[in-house]
Order: structure tokens, then sequence, then C-alpha cells
């Protein structure tokens, strides 16, 4: 069956592709300002070049945005391996409605200042860090009222959902400050994300700072941030930067603290990337990024080499006998102005077997590709989508950690493919509606789990 899955894909990387979406509130990333690396190379290095000229911001300015995500989604299963009928599976329908709205004040004092914060509310109001518990035998018996998480040293454990509180539905994005010095020097100061790599899909460049991970699903949604010092330092008659990160530790003990750099190149129409990580007594990392085009197509990869998992330098700090691990990705992307079809497709590899703190599990090989139809028969109210994500690597883990994925329960929680169609029709302002099927494989020897999604999103927009 892999074979057939292989070439589904392959096929699906021909046709397929990406809409990237800017879902930040004032026309353009937070990193813009101090022109954060990324996939749009010709775009950073104009950004770069107007920062060398000195003056950053307007002063006295304020800005005040904010974006409300509004929508509701049904799933009803199709078909799978179990024994229910399309009755039984149509009275099992789920609702998930989502509502979520984030407020962004972004203050300029002086032309060489800038105050911003990012923060909001969210439904449903989940919170799943909370108190990790070790499982044994007797937690299986309740296994059903606790939640499957990776816990923080790459092992897996359960956590109880928590009584409401503040924090189950309030969430601070970013809070940050950033200044600067004889505009050579430019500093952020706070939580904020930080934007290392150059993939789409994946990113394990930038995973090794933030503390969370792309969303192969929803790529374009931002992902969580960690408090840090970030400088950059630009280059006289050059286009060429450091990055210099502090980031400290949630320990607050200074020996804790990790340090990280980046130095960026721009070769041609190219950017080229080579940084390191450093935490004492923690897995070393060297990275290397690039991006650039190749006949209208955007070119981009990221490198990692981890001199030992995580996990390994909590159960022994010596630097002895450490595994040589590797994560690599390359991908590619294309736009077709007319027709409007953007298209996108991007392979990972993750040799990391021990840590495994990806949410979206990557160990071994992935593949991953998305297609985005502006309009439809001319039509720009009918627009389409399709996605694909393959993993090989679930039947490659090690037999302890088989183990404890079917302890938990957490066996067929691992995806091993998801496909998935979506036709959208916006009949008027405000209000769309998408259909199409959600196709989940969760072992190649299996069945896979045919599901019919509807969506409607209510309004919602920026402010």
């Amino acid at each position: 069956m892999k074979k057939y899955i292989s070439i589904f894909l392959v096929s699906l990387f021909a046709i397929t592709g990406f809409a990237q979406t800017d879902d930040d509130l004032f026309g353009g990333s937070d990193d813009d300002f101090f022109a954060d690396d990324g996939i749009e190379v010709v775009e950073n290095v104009t950004a770069k070049s107007e920062l060398s000229k000195g003056s950053l911001f307007e002063a006295g300015s304020i800005k005040i945005g904010g974006r409300i995500d509004a929508s509701i989604a049904t799933s009803t299963v199709l078909s799978a391996d179990d024994d229910k009928d399309f009755g039984e599976h149509l009275k099992d329908t789920s609702l998930n409605p989502t509502l979520s709205s984030f407020l962004s004040v972004d203050a300029r004092p002086t032309e060489i200042l800038r105050l911003y914060t990012k923060f909001g509310f969210g439904y449903p109001y989940v919170d799943k860090a909370t108190a990790y518990l070790n499982a044994t035998s007797s937690d299986l018996d309740d296994i059903a009222k606790k939640i499957p998480v990776l816990a923080a040293d790459g092992s897996f454990a359960l956590v109880t959902p928590v009584t409401l509180s503040v924090s189950n539905y309030f969430k601070v994005k970013e809070v940050f400050t950033d200044f600067s010095v004889a505009d050579r020097a430019f500093f952020r100061f706070g939580l904020h994300t930080v934007t290392w790599g150059t993939g789409y899909f994946f990113s394990p460049v930038s995973d090794i700072i933030n503390a969370s991970s792309i969303n192969p699903e929803d790529a374009d949604a931002q992902v969580d941030g960690v408090l840090n010092l970030r400088t950059q330092v630009t280059f006289p008659d050059s286009q060429n930067c450091l990055w210099a990160y502090v980031i400290p530790s949630s320990s607050l003990k200074a020996i804790d603290t990790a340090f990280a750099a980046k130095y960026d190149l721009v070769l041609g129409g190219w950017e080229i990337g080579l940084g390191g990580y450093y935490k004492y007594q923690n897995s070393p990392k060297v990275v290397l990024t690039a991006s650039g085009s190749l006949k209208k197509c955007t070119i981009f990869g990221e490198l990692v080499y981890r001199y030992g998992a995580d996990s390994e330098w909590l159960e022994n700090t010596d630097w002895d006998d450490k595994k040589n691990i590797i994560q690599a990705t390359a991908g590619v992307s294309y736009m077709f102005k007319d027709p409007q079809i953007m298209i996108a497709g991007q392979y990972y590899y993750d040799g990391n077997d021990r840590d495994m703190k990806h949410e979206y599990f990557t160990y071994g090989h992935n593949l991953a590709a998305m297609v985005n139809f502006g309009k439809i028969l001319g039509n720009t109210d009918l627009t389409a989508t399709l996605f694909g994500m393959v993993n090989f690597g679930k039947e490659d883990l090690p037999d302890m950690y088989k183990a404890m994925l079917d302890q938990l329960g957490m066996g067929s929680f691992v995806n091993t493919a998801t496909f998935s169609g979506t036709i959208n029709y916006t009949p008027f302002k405000n209000f769309a509606i998408g259909f199409g099927p959600y196709i989940t494989l969760y072992a190649w020897d299996e069945k896979p789990v045919v599901a019919a999604k509807l969506t409607a999103t209510l309004g919602g927009g920026k402010f």
C-alpha cells in the first residue's frame, strides 16, 4: 500500500500547492520591521536595505488593530473499519465551534523605539499544558478522562483537564519592545515568535527556539514564541546581517540560559543562513538554511545537525557516546497568476527518534503538499483547496516507544497519512461555506477513515 500512497502523493505534488494568507494585523509580519528571515527573499532584502538607511518608525504613532475568527464545523464519518452503519455514524457527527479574538497595540513613541503587544481570547477554552502524570496500569482505567501528550523530556504522559480558569481562554501571543543603537544594532526583547527557518509545512530550524511547531494543515497560523533578547547587526554597503539570541530558561537559573546565532548571506537572489544553538548540558545544534528562486519557482530548504537528543543529555551530560541526529527539509512553491493557482510541496526527514516533541509526529520521512485555486470557472466566490500529508516513520519507531504508544492508547492517535479536499463558496459577504472529504490513515495495513467535513465561516476578519 505504501507504493500506491507514494504514487498518489507524487501526483499530488504535480498539481497541488498553497495560498499564503497574511494573518498579521497591519499588512505584514511583525518581524518585517526588522526583516526577520523567511521564504520571501526579495522582500527581506528590501526590508534590510531600508533598515540600514536609519529611521525605523514614524514617531508618535499608535496603531490598534485586531482579528476575530468565527466558524463552526461538522464531521461525519462515511466509512471506517468498525461495526457501525451510516446511521450510527450520522448520530456521532461532531460539531466543533471555534471563536477567537486577538487585539494588537503597536506604539512608536520615537523613531527608534517600538512597543508591541498581541493578546486575545479563544474558544474552545481548553488548556492541555497543565500537570503531567506518569502513566501506570492503574491510570489506564481512567484514560478516557485524560489527554495524551508528549512530556518535556520526550516521554509520553497523560494530562488531566483542569477546572476552567483565565489561563484556559486568555493568551498573550506576543509582547516586546524594539530599539536600536547607532543605526547598526537593532534589538528586540520580550515574548515573540522566531522565524529562523524557511519551510512552509515544516521548519526544524524554527522549532529549535519556538515553543510550538507549524501545523501543516494550518501553516499560516502563528506559532508560539518564547521570551528572548534578539539582536540584529547590519553591515554597511551590504544586505547581509547577523542575528543573535539570548533565551532565558523557565527555571530562572542563569546557567540554563540558551544562546543562538545565525548569519544571513545574500548572494544574488538567494539567501543563505548558517547558525548554531547552545545550552549548558543540552544538545548543541548547527543549522543551515537556504531560500531563493529558480525559473519563477521559490525554493527553500533547512538542515539541522544535533549532537545527541535532548533526552540523552537528560540521562547523561557527558560529551561521549551521543547520537548524531540529522533533520533536513526541502520544498518548492509556484504561483500561476492566471488562473489563480498556488502550489507547494515539501519533504522533511526527521531523524530524531528519541525526543519526538513535534506535536504532529514527524519522525522518519514526511511529504506534504497543497494546492489552492483562487477561482473556479472564473468565479472568485468559488475556490478550492487540496491537501495531502504522509509520514513514513511510525512503524520504524524503537520498540519501547511503540509499547508506550499502545499502552497510552496512542497507537492510532498518530496519523500515518491525511488527505483532504475542500470546495469553498461565498454566497454573500462575511459568510462562506466549505465542504469536502477528509481521509485519515492511521496504519498502512488498516482501512482508512473517510469523513465528510462541512465548515461555515461566520463573519470575522481584521479590524
